[in-house]
């Protein structure tokens, strides 16, 4: 409707324009009530308008507008009008789809995003697992140190591209296990917290159940990145997945035997801060 309106607006001044031949007649025609009905077609057109500088803007817009038709021939201008106004519905759509109130701001950020090279709106998530060669200790959240040669070399500078590039702020490092089951006797209450900021070894801590090696072995990879001075500008999270996920983004369904490389394995997604949302509660 929008759209019929601006279109409807075009005509009406093509007629006011070849009506005006010169500065009197103009002068004359908004004297004898042409500046009212101007008004009112404005109103009726543009009803969200708030003062008159809106009305000025849109209809600087509108004679921009009939400037193109003309130049393009009215047919092809007509033509190429409702090819952008599709455009501009199709963009409000995706801004709408992405929680983007502005659709502007969206745009920019799009545009943004392809000038610095990215193949995406959102940020790749990297797996780190034993079947791509990134070991563990048996049981334990020591890295092998040939994972941590990769993280440094190979890893690390993959991130730090991604966060400049995604311009996020978040790094989440997930840890996850396949379903073999563990025993034993678990410190990681005690310890774990005290193994992230490094005051014990990781290799002190134990686990008795997959939660809890996976948490340890993201624990043992966040305290790598964050001390790396390419990270440093983000906030590092562990978090656990147990054995309850499946590459890629499955749920467990509880029948898989026997130890699986695949699942046993570090993902790190990337991720913008966020503000907390807390939904009302209904009695």
């Amino acid at each position: 409707m929008a759209e019929i309106m601006i279109l409807l607006l075009f005509v009406l001044l093509m007629a006011l324009a070849a009506a005006l031949q010169n500065r009197d007649d103009r002068i004359n025609a908004l004297d004898n009530g042409g500046a009212s009905r101007l008004v009112e077609e404005l109103q009726r057109a543009y009803p969200e308008a708030k003062n008159s500088d809106d009305y000025f803007k849109e209809l600087t817009r509108a004679i921009e507008a009939r400037r193109r038709v003309e130049e393009a021939g009215a047919k092809g201008g007509a033509k190429n009008l409702l090819a952008d106004a599709e455009v501009g519905r199709r963009v409000r759509e995706a801004a709408a789809a992405s929680k983007v109130k502005d659709p502007d701001r969206f745009v920019k950020e799009v545009v943004a995003a392809s000038s610095r090279g990215r193949k995406g709106q959102w940020p790749p998530f990297f797996s780190l697992s034993e079947a791509g060669g990134y070991f563990f200790d048996s049981g334990k959240a020591t890295l092998r140190p040939e994972f941590e040669r990769n993280l440094r070399s190979e890893v690390i500078p993959m991130l730090a591209r991604s966060v400049a590039d995604y311009d996020v702020d978040v790094v989440e490092v997930i840890g996850h296990t396949d379903e073999v089951p563990m025993s034993g006797r678990s410190n990681l209450d005690a310890a774990l917290i005290q193994a992230s900021v490094g005051r014990i070894p990781i290799g002190a801590l134990r686990s008795t159940d997959n939660a809890g090696l996976a948490m340890a072995r993201a624990v043992a990879v966040v305290q790598q990145l964050r001390a790396d001075p390419r990270l440093r500008n983000v906030s590092i999270l562990p978090l656990s997945g147990a054995q309850m996920i499946v590459p890629v983004d499955k749920v467990a369904n509880g029948t898989a035997q026997g130890d699986d490389q695949r699942r046993r394995r570090i993902e790190i997604r990337l991720r913008k801060s966020t503000r907390q949302a807390s939904p009302s509660i209904r009695r």
